[in-house]
């Protein structure tokens, strides 16, 4: 049995994603920073095959002892999944350090952190990194989304400095387009507009990148 942890994975893609793992059969570590309601109640269905972790990323201290609560569970990773993120629309005139250093340190550093401290067990695993990042990265939607579109380029950077510091994982991202997310305030009457990945489809190619022997590699999903 396999162990994976996904941050974030109290809604949206990290919820389905996490459901589907523990179906298939992985012992999944579970991340959340606030809500844990979702995931309490996957955990009562699989007691055995299920741990929950809360975390902030803002604060370093708190993935540092993401770590040690592991370590004292003797729970050991093969995967991570670094799917927590956060975002901030705005219009230019209000973007400011304290916008652009919250979303940076969720989207950029704590994935840096979590594969650096995590690194070493994954690598004698032979195991897997997965990054989930944006299509914006290779196709600018808008200014207001400023902040995360450029963490999420930067997090594709740290996916290729890892592959080449990690000769013995498998490192990649995924650069999904619109999901359809608590994540997305969207208004009701814009969203038949939009063309949406389905959050099957995204889970699908989740498991997909888990199992490859492909490693600083980037897929890119945009419907």
């Amino acid at each position: 049995m396999k162990t994976v942890l996904v941050s974030g994975a109290s809604g949206g893609l990290g919820y389905a994603i996490c459901k589907r793992l523990l179906e298939e059969g992985y012992y999944v570590v579970m991340h959340y920073c606030k809500n844990n309601n979702n995931i309490l109640t996957l955990h009562e269905q699989y007691k055995a095959s299920s741990f929950i972790i809360q975390a902030d990323f803002m604060k370093e201290e708190d993935i540092y002892r993401l770590k040690e609560c592991l370590d004292k569970e003797n729970i050991c990773l093969d995967i991570l999944i670094n799917n927590a993120g956060l975002d901030h629309v705005s219009e230019l005139e209000e973007k400011n350090y304290y916008s652009f250093n919250s979303v940076f340190t969720v989207n950029v550093y704590a994935p840096f952190l979590l594969m650096k401290i995590f690194g070493k067990d994954i690598c004698a695993r032979k195991g897997h990194i997965l990054n989930i990042s944006s299509d914006n990265t290779i196709d600018k939607m808008d200014v207001v989304t400023m902040e995360y579109d450029a963490s999420k380029a930067a997090l594709n950077m740290l996916t290729k400095d890892f592959a080449i510091a990690y000769k013995d994982a498998f490192v990649n991202s995924i650069l999904f387009g619109w999901l359809d997310t608590p994540m997305n305030d969207i208004p009701k009457d814009i969203k038949p507009l939009l063309s949406f990945v389905s959050i099957e489809k995204a889970v699908n190619i989740v498991l997909k990148w888990i199992l490859t022997d492909k490693t600083g590699a980037f897929e890119v999903v945009s419907e």
